[in-house]
């Protein structure tokens, strides 16, 4: 009986603790940024210049162009040159991007990054900076493959890639699986139960490794040696099949392009898309409201007029999706939801509204400025956070779905 109480009891705790799990914010407090709790409450001074929030309660912050990397209530990295910062499970990576012109029409090349990798403690760990690190088991929400040891895919500044084991206990490599590397091939298929990937040793043959994992260490490995298929054609064959090559187009009509699409009664042809231009390799810059207005598509729904108010009016279904209840509706996804988000307008008042499975989810509290859905879930389950913007469409700070405004003047 007696341990039945204290089974029931551990289990209260546990749920307790879930469901108050702590949520820290960033605050403004005239122009500048600290961290508070969900109830205001300042937790690190406001000091910075800008704070970006990133995914796992961590945040960048801003402060005379340098950046400190903060997660929960702490600062771990003060005053660097790094762009950005990455949470990596048991890791902090520190992201420097050398040439954002060239980043950018890369699409992303790890080329032009400089990366260390730090401990969650702010403690710089490998000895040397890579353009690119990747913890294996990174930011993985399942159980993690390895527990006292991790997994690092590294990219020199020599474009070659290499594979470690790191002890994090004795915060080094112990082992090398391979190096100089020009290209790899991963495959995450099996995992947490294994991680394979391809690379080229040091006689180019191309090789595969598969790492099995059992009880958060490595159970096996075996690696074998891969066969080069040759390509069936030569270039300058052509290509034959057995069928038939396709008809050629000449004299065939295609079908003609209607003008314009019939407009419903009382259907707005111009719909205002609201986001935000905020470029995370350029941290120290304000985020800025964007309003665009495009051509209304009326297949699926559409903002419609009813007695000088504005809903949006579903076509197939022919139902409002929202009443017309409101002087202004714009359209606006965002970043954080995957359903149809809107914002309304009432006056000079403005409110988000979500809506799922052609249902209202939710509206938030009236706000003076305007809001944009930022993170879903943040922090705990139903907390929703949102971005506000003033009347010159400059970022002003976060807000809750309840209307709680982390900011003071």
């Amino acid at each position: 009986m007696n341990k039945l109480f204290y089974l029931y009891t551990f289990i209260l705790s546990v749920f307790s603790i879930s469901l108050t799990a702590q949520i820290y914010v960033p605050f403004r407090v005239g122009d500048k940024f600290g961290i508070s709790d969900e109830n205001s409450k300042l937790i690190i001074p406001a000091v910075f210049d800008e704070i970006s929030v990133e995914l796992n309660n961590d945040f960048t912050g801003i402060k005379n162009k340098k950046t400190s990397y903060i997660l929960n209530n702490k600062i771990l990295i003060k005053d660097t040159d790094f762009t950005y910062f990455e949470n990596e499970g048991d890791f902090v990576i520190g992201v420097l991007v050398k040439d954002k012109d060239l980043f950018r029409y890369s699409n992303g090349s790890p080329d032009y990054l400089t990366q260390y990798l730090y401990s969650k403690n702010g403690e710089p760990l490998l000895g040397k900076s890579y353009n690119n690190i990747i913890v294996i088991d990174g930011n993985k929400k399942e159980k993690p493959a390895l527990t006292e040891k991790a997994l690092f895919l590294l990219y020199s500044s020599q474009n070659r890639y290499s594979l470690h084991l790191f002890d994090k206990k004795q915060k080094k490599i112990v082992k090398t699986f391979f190096e100089n590397s020009y290209d790899v091939d991963t495959n995450y298929d099996q995992f947490p139960k294994s991680f394979s990937i391809i690379y080229h040793d040091k006689d180019q043959s191309k090789k595969n490794l598969l790492i099995n994992f059992e009880n958060g260490r490595i159970k096996s490995e075996k690696t074998e040696t891969l066969k080069s298929v040759e390509n069936s054609y030569s270039r300058g064959s052509s290509y034959s099949s057995g069928y038939a090559p396709p008809p050629p187009m000449e004299g065939i009509k295609m079908p003609p392009i209607s003008d314009k699409p019939s407009i419903p009664e009382n259907a707005l042809e111009k719909i205002g898309y609201a986001d935000s231009f905020y470029r995370y390799i350029e941290p120290e810059k304000r985020e800025v409201l964007t309003i665009t207005y495009k051509d209304a598509s009326f297949d699926y729904g559409y903002l419609k007029r009813e007695k000088g108010k504005t809903g949006y009016f579903l076509t197939k279904d022919n139902q409002w999706l929202i009443p017309p209840v409101y002087d202004e509706v714009f359209s606006s996804d965002g970043h954080a939801i995957y359903e149809s988000g809107f914002v309304v307008r009432t006056g000079t008042n403005y409110q988000f509204l979500v809506a799922s499975s052609k249902k209202q989810e939710f509206i938030t509290a009236e706000f003076e400025q305007f809001p944009l859905f930022f993170r879903r879930d943040y922090g705990k389950k139903g907390f929703h956070l949102f971005k506000l913007f003033d009347k010159d469409n400059n970022f002003i700070c976060y807000a809750s779905k309840d209307g709680k405004i982390y900011y003071k003047k």
